[in-house]
């Protein structure tokens, strides 16, 4: 269904074709009285706002853009906009298989679990590239996103002494059964660390559904939308998608806050319940 709105502007587009009023009306559908009938605004400003934001972000629906917006801006106006400039997004839905989910305690502090995956992404020399993600599952922050041509287990392994040296240890790393994981030399490491490895159960994706779905928003907002003709010019894209996603995305699991500002909410919890006797 056609809004009037949307008639309008096609009406619009035939008068300065030289195409009668008349005419005009009774192609698109729309009477000549309401051709006429130019609808106020009361905030034109937003209008366009929306647009520039929606240009920024081709893959952000209403909602995340309403999040981005100042404070006070109703959610059902900004709906009106983005149906008006015909803005919806086009998803395709994935019939979705009904099994029993294993039901684990959500970590309260950051530093508690982490979680691991690779994707790939081919480049346009054909070459292929891997691309490592690690999350810390209660702030959802990403604190790796790296691209290399291949990731065994020494390079992952390597990774990880940074990542423990910069964040401190998880308690707990979450994996699938690859063969990265699954290395020798990466388990007798994790034990010598102190840090437990959570392997998922066979062809159960879903229990690891943070990193899924921080690799599911990686390839909608970026994978898909450029070409890459280096590894290189890969790695610069992942670095500003990375710095983009951790302070400036707004999440719609923490409630619209970016994981460094729900990082920095359970910094202060976690330092106020230490205070308290």
């Amino acid at each position: 269904m056609v809004s009037p709105c949307a008639k309008r502007r096609a009406l619009g587009h035939l008068l300065a074709k030289g195409v009668s009023r008349r005419l005009g009306c009774k192609v698109v559908g729309l009477s000549r009285n309401a051709s006429r009938r130019e609808r106020r605004e009361r905030r034109p400003e937003l209008r366009e706002e929306i647009l520039k934001l929606s240009e920024e972000n081709p893959r952000y629906g209403f909602r995340r853009v309403h999040t981005l917006l100042a404070p006070g801006v109703n959610l059902k106006a900004v709906h009106r906009v983005w149906r008006e400039e015909g803005l919806s997004l086009r998803t395709k839905k994935k019939r979705r298989i009904q099994v029993e989910r294993v039901r684990e305690e959500p970590p309260t502090a950051f530093g508690e679990v982490w979680s691991v995956d690779f994707a790939s992404e081919w480049l346009e020399n054909r070459r292929q590239a891997r691309i490592v993600g690690l999350l810390d599952v209660a702030t959802r922050e990403s604190l790796l996103l790296k691209a290399q041509p291949s990731i065994r287990a020494h390079h992952l392994l390597k990774e990880l002494s940074w990542l423990f040296l910069v964040h401190g240890k998880p308690k707990k790393i979450r994996f699938d059964n690859g063969p990265e994981f699954r290395s020798k030399k990466l388990t007798r490491f994790l034990q010598e660390q102190g840090v437990e490895a959570g392997f998922i159960e066979p062809g159960s994706p879903w229990q690891n559904g943070h990193i899924e779905s921080f690799f599911g928003k990686l390839r909608d907002e970026l994978l898909n939308m450029e070409a890459f003709p280096t590894g290189a010019d890969l790695q610069a894209h992942l670095d500003d998608y990375q710095d983009h996603y951790n302070n400036r995305r707004p999440h719609s699991a923490l409630g619209g806050s970016t994981p460094a500002a729900h990082k920095e909410k359970i910094k202060i919890k976690m330092e106020a319940e230490a205070l308290t006797p």
